[in-house]
């Protein structure tokens, strides 16, 4: 009995046995197959992968050649704008666009930064544009100033606190001014004057000062190709100081800027380029200087009003705006700012918000009453100087009619010679920059040949 017993264990394990090896084969051929499978869904991926960076290759390469061959699909940079303005409508309503039709791949890229923002950003951005829309109305009750000069300061200590290169933190000061003539445009203002390049940077490295010059080339570039915008706005740009220390180059394109927008009549940005107010005031000087040797004006024609003709920016400033915590002018704007409100920020310039700039306008509507009484007592002091004088000629002439006509014909005459003598300066001012223009092409085309 127990032997059989025994025999019956051993045939019941050798099946058990049997039974397990099965098994192990089993789930080895279904491991294997497994792997096999996952290995082609790998070489399918792939596969797929590779067919998907080809049609993107071949989407890239199609757009790039749409861009480079923009000129023959569209007949003007107006046509291209409203063609993009369509197609990010189109795309915001979620309906399908023709991408090959398409030339402006960055600002879809910008499109989409802006779709892929968080539920907070969104809401962030929304609370600033009612906060700009709520203070903008709430200024315009007040007085607004007409003339805001800006003395940009900060950006290279802007780029070293957060580990840019210097020329990043000039293209955020840059993007700033522009900002900022937004904000002036809304609020009404008339003129801003931004201090760009002293005549002093030209001291700094060589390779900052060509960094500059072509971010000047760039961003002036870029406003030339968009200046049926500028025209809407009615923004005219004017392009100020010694240019002789200005590259050809970036004389050209300023030239082509200050063309472009010449008939403009809505607001000025007066962009202080290789400028100092020590060489704006010799300037006017030698203007006059070379008026009298040219028998244009006579020395008895040249009074303050005659003088701040021949400034580059003869209006007074209102509000001055000096950044990064300085308390110097700089040689900034000297003459026009006699009755400024200074406005002495201590934050750099790219960080310059619109809150700042509110809290600016708000303190020269508070101060405005104050500095307006000033100004008035000092044209009536003037006015009183020049009446007495008036009264003692008049009084010593009475006896002599002959005398007295002879003297309003000077005066007729003598305004005549400086109204003659402005537009003078005015049509010399436009043949330069016109010159500045012919000057730069006549150069490519000797570089060509």
């Amino acid at each position: 009995m127990s032997s059989s017993n025994n025999g019956e264990d051993c045939n019941i394990n050798n099946n058990k046995k049997k039974e397990e090896n099965v098994k192990k084969q089993n789930n080895n051929n279904n491991n294997n197959n497994n792997n096999n499978n996952n290995n082609n869904n790998n070489n399918n991926n792939n596969n797929n992968n590779n067919n998907n960076n080809n049609n993107n290759n071949n989407k890239k390469s199609n757009i790039e050649s749409i861009i480079l061959n923009k000129k023959e699909k569209f007949s003007s940079e107006r046509e291209l704008d409203e063609k993009e303005n369509k197609d990010l409508e189109d795309l915001s309503n979620n309906k399908p666009i023709n991408i090959d039709e398409y030339e402006g791949l960055p600002r879809f890229e910008v499109e989409q930064q802006e779709r892929q923002k968080s539920i907070w950003s969104k809401l962030c951005d929304w609370m600033y544009d009612q906060n700009f829309k709520m203070m903008s109305s709430t200024l315009k009750n007040g007085p607004i100033p007409k003339h805001i000069g800006v003395i940009m300061d900060g950006n290279r200590r802007f780029a070293e606190r957060n580990h840019l290169e210097t020329k990043e933190g000039h293209k955020k000061g840059f993007n700033t001014m522009l900002d900022l003539c937004q904000w002036g445009l809304t609020l009404g203002v008339k003129i801003i004057s931004v201090y760009a390049f002293s005549i002093e940077n030209f001291k700094r490295s060589k390779a900052e000062v060509q960094d500059l010059m072509e971010l000047a080339n760039n961003k002036f570039t870029e406003m030339i190709s968009k200046s049926h915008k500028l025209q809407q706005l009615g923004v005219k740009i004017r392009v100020v100081g010694d240019h002789s220390h200005v590259p050809e180059k970036t004389k050209s394109i300023l030239a082509q800027a200050v063309k472009s927008t010449e008939n403009n009549n809505r607001a000025l940005l007066n962009i202080c380029l290789s400028y100092t107010a020590h060489e704006e005031i010799l300037h006017s000087m030698k203007i006059l200087n070379k008026g009298v040797k040219d028998e244009m004006i006579e020395i008895e024609d040249i009074d303050q009003d005659l003088f701040e003709n021949c400034l580059y920016i003869k209006e007074d400033l209102d509000i001055l705006i000096r950044t990064s915590g300085e308390y110097r002018l700089s040689d900034f704007m000297l003459w026009q700012s006699c009755f400024t409100n200074l406005a002495l920020v201590n934050t750099l310039w790219p960080d310059f918000s619109f809150f700042h700039f509110i809290y600016i306008i708000f303190l020269f509507q508070f101060n405005s009453k104050t500095l307006k009484n000033e100004i008035q007592n000092q044209y009536k002091f003037n006015n009183n100087n020049n009446n007495n004088n008036n009264n003692n000629n008049n009084n010593n002439s009475n006896n002599n009619i002959n005398t007295n006509i002879k003297e309003n014909i000077k005066n007729i005459k003598s305004d005549q010679r400086v109204k003659e003598f402005i537009d003078h300066l005015k049509i010399s001012e436009e043949k330069l920059f016109e010159e500045f223009i012919l000057k730069y092409n006549e150069g490519i085309d000797q570089e060509e040949i």
